[in-house]
């Protein structure tokens, strides 16, 4: 009965952790959405004041329609301002500088009538739309 009992309490205590660890991941994420027709490869971002990009701050590639959290440490740099560089399948570069980034955003890369646009959705529900300057690399 003691086995049993201690066995009770080690499965309920495991189940405590893993609850307590699912909620705070992405309290200091940026969410990044791939809104465009194409599979991302990489994902870029940089403080501007950086003249490199640094390494791509995700770890797989991203589907369309597929989106992934990115945690803000990963490119935090010394201001609000960030450049955002993503490479897709086709090796099309799509590059956006001075992106207002907080942690909590949510970044949409898309295309509005054949141009890309980047789109930023605070947590306040704000949204500010970035011009996309897309080139083969």
């Amino acid at each position: 009965m003691k086995k049993a009992i201690c066995i009770l309490m080690a499965a309920v205590m495991l189940l405590s952790l893993c609850a307590c660890g699912s909620g705070g991941e992405d309290a200091e994420d940026v969410v990044f959405q791939n809104d465009l027709d194409v599979v991302i490869h990489s994902i870029y971002i940089s403080s501007s004041t950086e003249d490199e990009w640094g390494d791509p701050v995700n770890s797989a590639k991203l589907n369309s329609g597929s989106s992934t959290h990115i945690d803000f440490d990963k490119f935090a740099g010394d201001g609000a301002y960030y450049d955002v560089g993503v490479v897709d399948e086709n090796n099309v570069n799509y590059d956006v500088y001075e992106v207002s980034l907080a942690i909590g955003d949510t970044l949409a890369l898309s295309e509005s009538d054949g141009t890309p646009v980047l789109t930023v959705t605070g947590t306040d529900g704000k949204t500010a739309t970035y011009d996309v300057y897309a080139y083969d690399g």
